[in-house]
């Protein structure tokens, strides 16, 4: 994809006020935060590696390898998800 080209969103206040808590920088745009914290869809393979890069705590991994798969499986029944 070209990194020039821009898509419009929309977001409810909640979703804008939780995006904008993961910013790290003044210069933190949006995309970036979203590259850094939601991995691909994809396979179990592809979230660990995900986790793995991030540098989260051991004890953490198995956290967020669940929260992710309860997530997913919960949404299997809609496409656009």
């Amino acid at each position: 994809m070209n990194s020039s080209m821009k898509k419009t969103i929309t977001l409810d206040e909640d979703a804008y006020r939780r995006l904008k808590r993961w910013k790290r920088f003044p210069d933190d745009s949006f995309s970036k935060v979203i590259k850094r914290v939601v991995p691909e869809a994809g396979t179990l393979g592809a979230l660990a590696r995900f986790a793995e890069e991030r540098g989260a705590p051991a004890d953490d991994k198995d956290a967020i390898l669940q929260e992710t798969v309860d997530d997913r499986s919960s949404a299997k029944a809609d496409p656009w998800i």
